[in-house]
């Protein structure tokens, strides 16, 4: 397994940058969330991206950490730069639409 870090970043005081570096999976996942979470219960923050350019695996105990959170804050919950390799995963999980607003597909109300 190879090093696991992050990066938090507060961006006007009601968005979260989130920048996990390394393979997310249940343990590192559990790392993230205990980080994140407290964070994301303050009233304050909105929007929590999730800029994937440094992750190079993620099981499915990171879906479940973005479904809470995107249950948990007012705004959006997102997820940015992911390889094709995580997207397929996002897609077979159903869960594309849910986490890649704006990044690819814009058009996520089809009439």
């Amino acid at each position: 397994m190879g090093e696991f870090s992050f990066t938090v970043e507060v961006e006007n005081e009601h968005k979260l940058i989130i920048r996990p570096k390394g393979s997310l999976d249940f343990h590192t996942v559990g790392i993230l969330k205990q980080a994140i979470y407290p964070l994301a219960v303050n009233e304050d923050v909105v929007d929590i991206t999730f800029d994937y350019a440094d992750v190079d695996y993620s099981d499915s105990s990171a879906f479940g950490l973005l479904l809470k959170l995107s249950r948990t804050v007012d705004g959006e919950v997102r997820v940015i730069n992911a390889r094709p390799s995580l997207k397929r995963l996002f897609q077979m999980a159903g869960f594309d639409t849910l986490f890649f607003k704006g990044e690819d597909h814009d058009h996520d109300h089809i009439a």
